[in-house]
């Protein structure tokens, strides 16, 4: 059986380099990773599977709407939109 660990580091490997586990929660666990685009250190948050998925189940479909158009917005590409990456 994989770990998160595992299965994290392989799923960003194109972009990111995980290095270690700095720590975990009962919701979300934080990992030391390297932006390999960038280079420069940075902490990822991933969070646990079944919080995802009961905040979802609990979402307003006004909230579901938000998060909709927040990923809309992040696929957004224009010259007069700055990107942060």
């Amino acid at each position: 059986m994989t770990s998160h660990l595992d299965r994290l580091t392989s799923a960003i490997a194109d972009r990111y380099g995980v290095e270690r586990d700095l720590g975990a929660g009962g919701m979300a666990a934080v990992y030391l990773a390297d932006d390999l685009k960038h280079d420069r250190a940075l902490a990822i948050k991933v969070l646990q599977h079944f919080v995802f998925k009961q905040r979802l189940a609990a979402s307003s479909p006004r909230e579901i709407r938000l998060i909709q158009q927040w990923h809309a917005a992040l696929s957004a590409r224009s010259s007069s939109i700055p990107s942060a990456r």
